[in-house]
């Protein structure tokens, strides 16, 4: 950061409203935090018969075992469910759904010319993380953005005979409207485009995302976010190259000139692909309601008049999963880099040499890559009441990329600004960058009214849920200058004494 920059950020916290000078983080605690331990810690999350921590798989549940034995070798408290004779374990049970990818996807297009080719798991094509099991073997449709809205005005699917057939379409939503009103979100959802393409009698989806002329298309990515809905056990689908769609489409930027029309119109441009076929098979296994856990951890506060107001600190632990023995997610930036950095900030509490007069919860979640779904549970079942935290931090993505950002600026302002206020004394690697709400898995805490701040990297996300996001990318030294904002934050909270809610 130049000097400039520096003496400007440091004119705008001595311009802002007075508040308690910032209780200094202890030196002990802050050894505890270095770039290889962190990076070692990312290393053991992202091994690959881990599985990609799919949210309830038998790797993320040993994750899930690993840090609570990290959370007890440190001395903490458990904070999850009580056993049967009251005693607290270290896990918090919760159900969910689940569905695990048992094989390799395949995918094979056969043109006019009638010669068959078989194409790549992973740079070519991913299963959807809800995808149905089945093969299938069948011409195939271009049904546009894949919305069936008839009421709205809207139907990529009228007029059109898709039954018996595979339908291909946009992955991503258009950004236009039918009508003053917008789109009906839950209709635009994975799962209900899939529900719309098997109601018009389709046996399979295929669906894809379009470059720019200033950003080219993404590969194709694992994801489990699907929406909510009835799951269509019968029905696989898989997500797609933008290449994959050209060959179907007719030739090189096909499928960006379709969508430009289609944008340009905001008219169905919804048609047979004579003479392709696709042969797709997924093999998959359902459950609607599945066990997984977060992990809790906790540190009791030294002043009584403190203790019961907690500051939660908290990173996402599950990710993709793999899709069968060729196709798998290491999820080392996400989230590995998350969790790793909230074991190794509890060393660092443990390691201060005094306790924080307040509460500190250590909170480990599941299924945010599903829906949030660890963190609502938490939230809805809180070690300690959520009226009386003072506040909530979540670390997801903190380990790749150039610099630091705190979100939550525009609706935590006054925390968000001492946040600053430490960077700019110490290491100065944040952006001013910041944004409103709490995001991720801090969004439960936010709407429960708890202050929030949401760490993460600029330019994080270049291996996003992708086989690539793997410890190799990561930034070490920045990576190790986040932890370190992140501790003298979460002390001064924890210690400092001064109330950080209704700002």
């Amino acid at each position: 950061m130049s000097c400039l920059r520096r003496s400007l950020l440091l004119g705008l916290v001595l311009c802002a409203p007075a508040a308690a000078a910032p209780s200094p983080a202890p030196e002990s605690g802050l050894a505890a935090l270095v770039a290889d331990s962190l990076l070692a810690d990312v290393a053991h999350l992202a091994l690959p018969h881990l599985d990609g921590r799919l949210s309830g798989s038998a790797g993320y549940l040993e994750a899930a075992g690993w840090a609570a034995d990290r959370f007890a070798a440190l001395g903490l408290e458990p904070g999850g469910d009580p056993g049967q004779d009251g005693t607290r374990g270290w896990l918090q049970w919760f159900e969910a759904e689940y569905n695990e990818i048992l094989d390799t996807p395949r995918l094979t297009v056969t043109g006019p010319e009638g010669a068959p080719v078989a194409l790549r798991a992973g740079p070519d094509f991913t299963a959807r993380g809800f995808s149905g099991s089945g093969e299938v073997d069948a011409e195939v449709v271009f049904t546009g953005y894949g919305l069936s809205q008839p009421g709205r005005g809207y139907d990529d699917y009228a007029g059109l005979d898709v039954r018996g057939k595979i339908v291909l379409c946009f992955k991503p939503n258009p950004a236009w409207s039918p009508d003053s009103t917008g789109w009906d979100a839950h209709s635009q959802t994975a799962r209900q485009k899939s529900l719309a393409a098997r109601a018009h009698g389709a046996v399979g989806l295929l669906w894809f995302d379009t470059g720019t002329a200033e950003r080219p298309a993404r590969a194709p990515i694992g994801s489990v976010l699907h929406g909510p809905g009835e799951q269509p056990h019968d029905f696989p689908q898989l997500e797609i190259s933008e290449s994959v769609a050209d060959l179907l489409l007719g030739g090189p930027e096909a499928a960006r000139r379709l969508r430009a029309e289609l944008d340009a119109q905001k008219r169905p441009q919804s048609r047979a692909l004579d003479g392709q076929r696709v042969m797709m098979a997924v093999k998959a296994r359902y459950e609607a309601r599945h066990l997984t856990c977060n992990v809790v951890g906790v540190l009791r506060g030294a002043d009584p008049a403190l203790a019961a107001q907690p500051l939660v600190v908290g990173a996402h632990l599950d990710h993709v999963g793999r899709q069968g023995p060729d196709l798998y997610f290491p999820g080392a930036n996400d989230n590995a880099s998350g969790s790793a950095a909230v074991l190794r900030l509890a060393e660092a509490f443990t390691r201060a040499g005094t306790r924080p007069a307040r509460t500190v919860v250590f909170a480990l979640f599941a299924g945010e890559e599903s829906g949030l779904e660890g963190a609502k549970h938490h939230a809805a079942h809180p070690l300690l009441p959520l009226a009386d935290t003072v506040a909530m931090f979540n670390l997801d993505c903190v380990a790749c990329g150039d610099s630091v950002q705190v979100g939550s600026g525009k609706t935590s302002a006054a925390l968000w600004a001492r946040a600053r206020e430490l960077d700019a004394a110490h290491d100065a690697c944040t952006v001013a960058r910041t944004w409103g709400g709490g995001g991720a898995d801090a969004t439960p805490f936010h709407e429960a009214g708890v202050p929030t701040l949401y760490w993460v990297t600029t330019n994080s996300y270049p291996h996003l849920h992708d086989p690539g996001d793997v410890p190799a990318t990561l930034n070490g030294p920045l990576y190790e200058k986040l932890v370190r904002l992140c501790f003298r934050a979460a002390w001064d909270v924890a210690d400092g004494g001064q109330t950080w809610r209704g700002e």
